[in-house]
C-alpha cells in the first residue's frame, strides 16, 4: 500500500516538473521568436537585460544570445545565495533555452513587412506572452526579474516597482546610444509586453469575490447555491455600530454571473450590504485546476 501511495506521488510530480518544463520552453522559445522576427529586424530594444544584449548587437555586433548569457552570469550567482533554488533552476531552464533559441531559430524566421509602430506592438505582444508562460509556470528568463526578487527580499522593494523602475533606467540610458524615435517605439513594445504578460499569468476567466451582509443570509446562500451552483461560506460577523451577531457570506463567481447574483441579493433584501472585488485567479472546484 505504501509503495503505490509513493509511486503515485512520484508520477504526479513527473507530470507536474514535466508539465513546467513544457510551459517555461514554450515560453522561452515564443521569447526568442519575438527578438527574431520583430525586435531585431526593426532595430527596436526592450528592458533589462534583453535590452542590454539587443545594444551590444546593435553597436558592436555582439550575438545578443551571448550577451544575455554573460550578463546573467552575475545575476543567477547572485540569485543562488539569495533565493528559492526551485525557481532559480526553472529561471535557468529558461534563460538557457531562450539562450539556444536565439541562434537556433533565426534562420527560419523572416520579419513582417510592417511599419515601426506596428512592430512595437506585436513584439510587445509576442514577448509578453512568452515571458507571461514562463511566469506562469513559476520560472522567469533572468537578469531584472531576478534581482528584483532579490531586492524585494533584502530591502523589501516591491517587484513591480523595481521593474517599473529598471526599464525607465534601461529606456532613459538608450537615449545615449539610439535616436528619441526608437526609444519611444521601445517604450510602447515594453508597456504592450506587461500588459500582455499580466494577462497570461492572471488567465482569460476573470473572477468576482463577493461579500454579503445581510439580515436574510441562510436565503441568499441557498439560492446562490441552488441556481449559480456555487458553493458559499458564512462566517460570523459583529456589526461595530449596532453591536449585534451577523452572518456574512463570501463566494466567487465568474463574470458572466454576478448580474444574476446582484439580482438574488436585491430580490431577497433590499438592504443588503454586498461589495465585489476583483479575483485574478482561482483555483478549486468549479474553477481552474490547482497548479503544482
Amino acid at each position: 500500500m505504501g509503495k503505490n501511495i509513493d509511486k503515485a506521488k512520484l508520477k504526479h510530480g513527473a507530470i507536474i516538473i514535466t508539465k513546467k518544463l513544457l510551459g517555461v520552453t514554450t515560453g522561452a522559445v515564443i521569447m526568442a521568436i519575438a527578438f527574431n522576427a520583430l525586435l531585431i529586424p526593426y532595430g527596436l530594444l526592450s528592458g533589462g537585460v534583453g535590452g542590454l544584449a539587443l545594444m551590444g548587437e546593435y553597436l558592436i555586433n555582439l550575438p545578443v544570445s551571448l550577451g544575455i548569457f554573460v550578463l546573467n552570469i552575475p545575476i543567477f550567482l547572485w540569485g543562488l545565495r539569495e533565493l528559492n533554488k526551485k525557481l532559480i533552476i526553472y529561471s535557468l531552464v529558461g534563460t538557457f533555452i531562450m539562450i539556444l533559441a536565439l541562434p537556433l531559430t533565426r534562420p527560419y524566421i523572416k520579419a513582417p513587412q510592417i511599419d515601426l509602430f506596428l512592430a512595437a506592438i506585436y513584439a510587445g505582444v509576442v514577448g509578453g506572452l512568452g515571458a507571461g508562460l514562463v511566469f506562469r509556470f513559476g520560472a522567469s528568463t533572468g537578469g531584472a526579474d531576478i534581482i528584483s526578487m532579490v531586492m524585494k527580499k533584502k530591502k523589501n522593494i516591491g517587484v513591480g516597482t523595481f521593474l517599473f523602475y529598471t526599464n525607465i533606467s534601461v529606456l532613459a540610458f538608450f537615449i545615449f546610444f539610439f535616436s528619441l524615435k526608437i526609444v519611444m517605439y521601445t517604450a510602447i513594445s515594453m508597456w504592450v509586453s506587461g500588459k500582455i504578460t499580466d494577462f497570461v499569468i492572471e488567465g482569460i476567466n476573470r473572477n468576482k469575490s463577493v461579500t454579503i451582509i445581510s439580515d436574510k443570509n441562510e436565503d441568499i446562500a441557498k439560492r446562490i447555491i441552488v441556481e449559480l451552483n456555487r458553493g458559499v461560506t458564512l462566517l460570523d460577523g459583529h456589526g461595530g455600530f449596532s453591536g449585534s451577531s451577523k452572518k456574512v457570506i463570501t463566494c466567487v463567481v465568474n463574470n458572466f454571473e454576478i448580474g444574476r447574483l446582484k439580482e438574488i441579493v436585491i430580490n431577497i433584501d433590499e438592504l443588503a450590504f454586498m461589495f465585489v472585488t476583483e479575483t485574478a485567479e482561482v483555483t478549486g472546484k468549479g474553477f481552474s485546476g490547482f497548479k503544482g
